[in-house]
């Protein structure tokens, strides 16, 4: 049955490790007597042993990733007589899934019900590849006839260690939740680490806390809703769907036309907001965090002037609105490339690694009163700071906290 089937592809794996690391194991042939030698202190058997453990880890990873590899590419070869799929997709394909299904062995999942989420998402790309989806300014998550959210879940599901993520400030989802209900808005001013960050913070909540991610409105750029690989997963999701700051002047003939569309996307989340009863996740950096040059991941600074948007369009929107700070460790699961701004259908790897959420305390923007335009104008505004230096001083708060609490996960979690 099942199980035979699951031991016995286990088995097959395990015989290629076996091969693989043969001359690894085999004891070289002496020359001389062996010297008598006294025990090694402990500390050093310590070392001698992780040594051993991290030779033999690495021995089981190469020989898992030959065996995985040769089933992707059949998989590959499989789908290329039926759909004619660019040969750098093709490329980024086989090393993407061959790392990910490569993880899931390492890491003692289900080969079989991994495989199908597998084979069930190589599906869904070779389709879109045939009929990329047009994503509209604001992108309703499709559940039916397919429920793309579950996909990404189950997907993503598969590389994040539960039992180690956490889920910090618990209690300020209890009342974002309330104020949703009574047709506020509450807006998450977050880092941004991984491609995967709505997939993962979806496995992270719908345990504890179902609906509430599953709603959450994701302010997106182009690259997710334009990469191939990507799309699939973005199909799945609430989105606005818009052209970040890094990436609006590139290429310049097509500025005017991504400035336009912004302005759509602007004019969309005003009635989003002014509707009521939305959440919505929003990075003020832009785009991904990148590690310094220690190899250090640190919290992207934010943009001014994306905060200042989404606290001009609360007050238009003639309902509460509330801000809220999440620090999101998520970047060894799908860590994004060293470079910005680089050529869309990027390299990926996956690794399987707990994540983190940190959920923050309700900012009070109206401490950053606004600079007056003219004297009094706004009514209430500080005439002694102009609009761009409260601006950035809220910007400035807002990082501090988002940073602060991802120090405290990275501490916790990070990688050695």
């Amino acid at each position: 049955g099942t199980e035979r089937m699951v031991v016995d592809r286990r088995r097959c794996l395990l015989v290629a490790v076996l091969l693989a690391s043969a001359d690894a194991v085999r004891p070289a042939v002496a020359t001389r007597p062996p010297a008598v030698r006294t025990a090694a202190p402990v500390m050093i058997m310590d070392q001698l042993k992780k040594i051993a453990d991290d030779g033999a880890l690495a021995v089981k990873q190469a020989a898992a990733e030959k065996v995985v590899g040769e089933r992707v590419a059949a998989k590959l070869a499989a789908a290329q007589a039926k759909y004619d799929i660019p040969q750098k997709y093709t490329n980024l394909m086989q090393s993407f899934f061959t790392s990910y299904m490569t993880e899931i062995y390492l890491a003692d999942r289900d080969l079989d019900e991994y495989e199908q989420i597998l084979s069930t998402l190589m599906k869904k790309v070779l389709e879109t590849a045939q009929e990329p989806h047009t994503f509209q300014p604001f992108h309703e998550a499709i559940r039916a006839p397919f429920d793309y959210y579950k996909m990404g879940c189950d997907f993503a599901n598969g590389m994040v260690d539960a039992d180690r993520s956490l889920v910090l400030g618990a209690e300020q989802i209890e009342k974002m939740q309330q104020q949703i209900a009574a047709g506020d808005n509450v807006v998450l001013f977050a880092n941004h680490q991984s491609e995967a960050d709505p997939q993962i913070f979806s496995v992270l909540l719908d345990p504890k806390v179902p609906g509430f991610a599953e709603e959450t409105i994701f302010v997106a750029g182009d690259r997710v809703t334009t990469d191939l690989l990507a799309m699939p997963f973005s199909m799945g999701r609430n989105l606005l769907c818009i052209f970040s700051k890094k990436h609006v002047d590139n290429p310049p003939e097509l500025k005017s036309t991504k400035q336009r569309h912004n302005r759509m996307v602007m004019k969309t989340m005003q009635q989003l907001m002014t509707d009521g009863g939305k959440c919505i996740w929003v990075a003020p950096s832009g785009g991904r965090d990148r590690p310094s040059d220690d190899g250090k991941y640190e919290v992207a600074p934010f943009d001014s002037k994306s905060i200042e948007m989404f606290r001009l369009m609360s007050a238009k929107a003639d309902r509460p609105t509330h801000f809220y700070p999440l620090s999101m460790f998520t970047y060894p699961i799908c860590p994004p490339p060293t470079t910005v701004g680089g050529e869309i259908g990027e390299q990926r790897t996956v690794k399987y690694y707990p994540a983190a959420l940190h959920f923050g305390e309700e900012v009070d923007v109206s401490r950053f009163s606004e600079g007056c335009v003219t004297d009094n104008f706004p009514a209430g505004c500080d005439a002694n700071s102009s609009r761009d230096e409260l601006r950035e001083a809220l910007a400035k708060h807002v990082h501090s906290i988002v940073s602060s609490n991802y120090q405290d996960l990275a501490a916790k979690l990070d990688m050695p």
